[in-house]
């Protein structure tokens, strides 16, 4: 008996590569994607930042001063390249928090 049920699990898994297939590749696809993108963001805020600091300091700014200019720099590209997801996070908390009993 459990023969026979490991061939028909094996029966339908290769039924449903061919039926969905093209779905499950467009998904990991989809997922190395945001992966490439979000590596290759990470490294414009870099050097976003990095410019920002080097700017200051040609100008004539005390490294203290380029310090906190590239980290506003940082703030500023972080959240406008990650509002969209606390965005959704956000969304997301409030479906799934435990709402507080009235007292």
């Amino acid at each position: 008996m459990k023969k026979q049920s490991t061939w028909l699990w094996v029966l339908a898994g290769i039924i449903a590569l061919a039926l969905f297939g093209d779905e499950v590749l467009g998904l990991l696809g989809a997922v190395i994607g945001l992966v490439v993108s979000i590596g290759i963001t990470g490294l414009v805020m870099l050097a976003v930042v990095l410019g920002a600091f080097a700017l200051v300091v040609a100008v004539g700014g005390s490294v203290a001063v380029a310090m906190v200019v590239a980290a506003v720099a940082l703030v500023a590209v972080l959240f406008s390249w990650l509002w969209p997801y606390l965005l959704l996070f956000g969304i997301i908390y409030l479906l799934v928090r435990k709402r507080p009993k009235a007292v």
